[in-house]
């Protein structure tokens, strides 16, 4: 029998933010709580990112 893991039905992907960011922009809604809200949370995921990067050197194989 093998393992399930369960599928992360909460979690939006990175490219989804980013498109519904640009929607909120080609819509002319710029400083709408929603894009201050959907800005904050792309930039947190970079800073979240950014330090893995580092960490291994700016190197893919070490």
């Amino acid at each position: 029998m093998g393992i399930v893991i369960p599928f992360p039905t909460k979690q939006v992907l990175d490219d989804e933010l980013a498109i519904q960011l640009w929607e909120l922009v080609m819509a002319g809604e710029i400083g709408t709580p929603e894009y201050r809200r959907l800005d904050a949370e792309i930039s947190r995921r970079k800073a979240m990112v950014a330090p893995r990067r580092e960490a291994g050197g700016g190197r893919p194989w070490g």
